[in-house]
Order: structure tokens, then sequence, then C-alpha cells
């Protein structure tokens, strides 16, 4: 009986470790992404705040400086600031939406952002490259954690407001 309650212990404690492990894995992955995301940034004379913006555009298309500032968890005033430099430097226009002449969108200038989607390219084929050892249900694991995790996140930073 005692052998089973150390296996039972040995269990618990090699899947406390597994779980330490992948939590401290998440907290470096933040840190090498940031380092990899300032070098970038340095490459196009952009700051990490305004590759995230760029990186927002480009993945769900234009949106009003209001809706991007949210979704970064930027003051009205700090985004009205970003976005004045990315659209002086040629990253962003800002147009009229054609539904409500009210809505200010901002749009990325897809020739430029093309700059930094090359400055990833590597990341990307290596990312790939890992993604292609798994099969389809691992994937969908993977998907399903990684989702799940970003939800997290985002609660979080909302419980400590805007």
């Amino acid at each position: 009986m005692s052998s089973v309650s150390s296996t039972d212990a040995a269990a618990s404690r090699e899947r406390r470790r597994t779980m330490n492990q992948i939590t401290d894995s998440f907290r470096e992955m933040a840190v090498v992404m940031t380092v990899l995301n300032l070098r970038a940034g340095e490459q196009v004379g952009l700051r990490d705040v305004e590759l995230k913006a760029l990186d927002v555009l480009m993945r769900d298309g234009a949106m009003s400086a209001k809706a991007l500032g949210q979704r970064l968890g930027m003051h009205p005033a700090t985004m009205t600031g970003i976005l004045d430099k990315l659209e002086k430097s040629g990253w962003v226009t800002r147009e009229r939406s054609p539904e409500d002449r009210r809505v200010v969108l901002i749009q990325p200038v897809r020739e430029r952002v093309g700059e930094i989607v090359r400055l990833f390219a590597g990341m990307n084929v290596m990312a790939n490259g890992l993604l292609d050892r798994y099969d389809a249900k691992d994937l969908e694991t993977i998907a399903e954690f990684m989702g799940t995790m970003v939800n997290m996140a985002k609660e979080a930073s909302e419980e400590w407001g805007a």
C-alpha cells in the first residue's frame, strides 16, 4: 500500500515540476519575444508598442483609434501620439469609415508592413517547422491551450484596468 502512495507522491511531484517548467517557459518566452521585438523595431525605427499596434492592424484589419487603444490597453492621448508617429513615418493612414463618416479608421500601409513581415520570416519558418512535428490532435490541443492562455492573460489585464 505504501508503494502506491509513494508512487502517487512521485507522480504528483513530477506533475508539479512539469507544470512549473511550462509556466517558466511562458515567462522566458515573454522575455525572449520582447527582445526579438525590440531588435526588429530597431531595424525599422519603431518602438515595441508601435510594432504591436501594427501587428493588431495587420491581423484584425482597420479600426478606430479608440478600438486600437482599448485593444492595446493604451490611454487615448498616448494612442494618438503613437498613431501620429506611425502616420508621419508612413506606416498607417487615417481614413473616414465608409459606413459612418464620423469614424476615422486606422489602416496599415500594406507595402510598409511587408518590411515587418520580412523581419519575422525566419521565426515564422522555424515555428511552422516545429508545428509540422505534431499531428492534428496535438495541434488542436496546443491551439486550445494557447487560446485559453491568451484569454486568461486578457482577463488578468482587464482586472488591472486600462
